[in-house]
């Protein structure tokens, strides 16, 4: 796989991650824009989660059959034309039934990525590969919300997605350049395959715990911008997008992730090991001080992001023939507990205040560890 290559797919990893989070340090400003509630304005993360979560099954069953490079660029130019959508928007209902219309869009696009660089890697170097991929997402993730803060701040709210959607379309037309992929070592898909992939040993278990990991992952940085404004400094877009910089410790954490599995014992002891860190990090999410949010970001990034680089690795290792079907799986649970965790933690915090919500969140964490150090039994290694 030639560096250009690899160079347009991860820009269009960056662009697509971007569209799913740049409205989420901007919350605040969008509630006052468009007249609605703060966890009404939390519904533009959720409604773009929330397809992301069963959308995935779909593309996977028939990206065996359909090639995923023009999926890829097809994806990326309508994401570029929802972009230009939300900078229009004029009321909260149509910000609301674009981002629908994100959530429908990304999936597609994630799952035709994470399939083309699985299937265009040598067999021996899938696992450094998708935890490059992995390490990407994380900087578009940081990306998408610091320049939206940093942006909006300067400019008003509509300019971030004004740029975004330039960025968009340039990666679409940059991936005219792409090779074909390979299908030659897939066998087609079938609906019946799924409960076979999910009764592989440690399967479901893996799974289970990205998703319940994605589920505070997603609460905390939701929670963020409006736990700002309640305390001392308050909240501003600029302040709100530069509490993301805990991104960077993820792609660091994500580049190094397979030295430090193959120190530590295994993924699933890495995996172990990033679910008690989120431990930790939910614990100082709840210290009433933006000094603490801050440093609750990088230890959150630090925890999730060891045990979500990992986990694709392992999964795509662990099945020869139905990439297509596992990816489509894995997004699919990863986003599910990322659209809960964008909506229940915000309404504990309407009926019940902040620390029920925290509790929330240190609860999942827990349970996201118990799975995971279960897995040490499985055939990952």
């Amino acid at each position: 796989m030639g560096k250009w290559t690899l160079f347009v797919l991860y820009a269009a990893t960056v662009s697509g991650i971007s569209s799913i989070y740049a409205p989420q340090p901007l919350l605040p400003v969008l509630a006052s824009t468009f007249g609605v509630s703060e966890s009404t304005a939390g519904l533009t993360i959720t409604a773009t989660m929330l397809p992301l979560g069963l959308a995935p099954l779909a593309y996977g069953f028939f990206l065996d059959a359909v090639p995923a490079r023009p999926l890829i660029g097809i994806s990326l130019a309508l994401l570029a034309v929802c972009a230009g959508g939300l900078c229009l928007a004029p009321n909260f209902g149509w910000f609301l039934a674009v981002r629908v219309g994100q959530g429908l869009l990304v999936p597609a696009l994630l799952t035709a990525l994470m399939t083309y660089l699985a299937t265009a890697a040598p067999p021996s170097q899938v696992r450094r590969v998708m935890a490059a991929y992995i390490a990407v997402t994380v900087f578009g993730g940081f990306f998408g919300r610091f320049f939206s803060g940093l942006t909006a701040q300067a400019f008003g709210w509509r300019i971030p997605f004004a740029g975004l959607g330039c960025f968009l379309a340039l990666c679409a037309a940059a991936c005219l350049t792409l090779p074909p992929d390979a299908r030659t070592a897939f066998s087609p898909i079938r609906l019946a395959y799924a409960p076979q992939v999910l009764k592989k040993p440690g399967f479901a278990a893996t799974y289970a715990v990205v998703a319940l990991l994605f589920f505070v992952f997603s609460g905390m940085l939701n929670l963020l911008p409006f736990r700002l404004g309640h305390l001392s400094g308050g909240y501003s877009p600029l302040r709100a997008g530069v509490m993301y910089s805990g991104y960077l410790m993820g792609i660091i954490v994500s580049l190094t992730s397979h030295r430090f599995a193959k120190n530590f014992g295994g993924p699933t002891r890495a995996m172990s090991a990033g679910a008690a860190i989120v431990i930790t990090a939910a614990a100082v999410f709840s210290i009433p001080a933006q000094a603490a949010i801050f440093a609750s970001v990088f230890v959150l990034c630090s925890g999730m992001f060891l045990a979500h680089s990992v986990a694709p690795g392992v999964l795509n290792g662990a099945e020869n023939e139905h990439k297509g079907l596992v990816n489509g799986l894995y997004i699919s649970f990863y986003y599910s507990g990322g659209s809960l965790g964008t909506y229940l933690p915000g309404l504990l915090l309407a009926e019940y205040g902040f620390f029920a919500a925290a509790g929330l969140l240190l609860l999942s964490a827990a349970t996201a560890t118990c799975i995971a150090l279960r897995l040490r039994t499985t055939a990952f290694r």
